[in-house]
């Protein structure tokens, strides 16, 4: 209609030059907010390449045409699918290591966000649902490339920065119109642009006594009331598509008491409110120790000694119970596949 106003969107376009915007406003930015958040402070590409000491045609060159600098290959999923993966060429990832370093690990995300997130792990995401018997589990589809350049745009528009900073920083950052699955800055990033959604879940279900964490693209809920988990089922899909995310309807489920519960990968008890590995993963990987160090026998995925102590390492930092008795298994083989020594 008539005098209504458009809403100013910011996206890359096929040609991957700006956006359109008054020339009067697209270097604007809020250096004061900056300061307070301790950010590098530019308006544009060329002040960019300032503040990172490279070229600004460098930093153009990116992001006239970011599909021809990401080498594409898949890798197999749990479930028989292939991933995707896009792997930035080596001076690409350099700069996006700088914006990662400089910018985004000095910004927060929200509380209810467990991966990518230092010092917090598979336990963290997990531990606020042990007291409870009943289980959500979400699934976000294509979550990496549903998040849009512009989301990305904006996240840096959020922060301080001009129109026309925030559009190279995102075309930095973003490849086919989206956060590719191989960039360093990608997980972070994503944790930014989810944190309304992590907000508007976590407030719905915080008055309904549901706890809510995120893992990435897992999200999960929990309550010891079923009917209640169910019922506030149908909104939270609703947020969750209100937000421009896709829920996968194939790996959606309600788990309860009576049937295994395994929540990104930990099994919880049924006789105590822990979450570990699991006894059917520990019985497995005896069985993997054993054959490599008696039998001489490798796993596809655990085809050496240095991949076995990987694992333990691993699990010391998610299930300290299970770390003792299968540090203490493995020991014992090592004892045992080790010939006496001869005088």
């Amino acid at each position: 209609m008539l005098g209504q106003r458009k809403r100013r969107k910011v996206s890359t376009t096929e040609n991957n030059k700006p956006p359109f915007i008054d020339p009067a406003t697209e270097k604007a930015q809020n250096k004061p907010l900056l300061r307070l958040m301790s950010l590098p402070v530019f308006s544009d590409e060329k002040e960019l390449a300032e503040v990172m000491h490279v070229d600004f045609r460098l930093i153009r060159k990116f992001c006239g045409g970011q599909k021809y600098f990401y080498r594409r290959y898949t890798i197999p999923k749990s479930n028989g699918k292939r991933r995707e993966i896009l792997q930035p060429c080596k001076d690409l990832k350099a700069l996006q290591s700088w914006i990662l370093r400089n910018i985004l690990d000095r910004l927060a995300p929200t509380p209810y966000a467990t991966a990518y997130v230092k010092d917090k792990n598979l336990l963290h995401n997990v531990s606020p649902h042990s007291a409870n018997r009943y289980f959500l589990c979400l699934d976000l589809e294509d979550f990496f490339p549903s998040i849009s350049d512009g989301r990305v745009a904006n996240i840096f528009r959020l922060i301080g920065y001009s129109w026309r900073a925030a559009f190279f920083l995102s075309a930095l950052c973003t490849c086919d119109g989206g956060l590719p699955q191989g960039a360093v800055t990608s997980p972070a990033l994503s944790n930014l642009v989810a944190a309304k959604l992590d907000r508007r879940i976590a407030g719905f279900t915080s008055r309904r006594n549901i706890v809510y964490t995120r893992y990435a693209d897992d999200i999960t809920l929990s309550s010891n009331n079923p009917a209640r988990l169910c019922r506030a089922m149908h909104t939270i899909i609703c947020i969750i598509e209100n937000e421009r995310f896709k829920v996968n309807a194939e790996k959606t489920r309600v788990v309860g008491p009576r049937r295994r519960c395994r929540i990104t990968g930990l099994v919880k008890n049924t006789d105590e409110p822990r979450f570990g590995i699991g006894r059917c993963k520990k019985r497995q990987m005896r069985a993997v120790m054993h054959a490599l160090l008696i039998k001489g026998k490798t796993d596809r995925k655990y085809d050496s000694a240095d991949s076995i102590l990987g694992w333990l390492s691993f699990l010391k930092g998610v299930d300290a119970v299970s770390y003792e008795q299968m540090n203490r298994t493995w020991e014992n083989l090592i004892r045992k596949s080790t010939p006496p020594s001869t005088v």
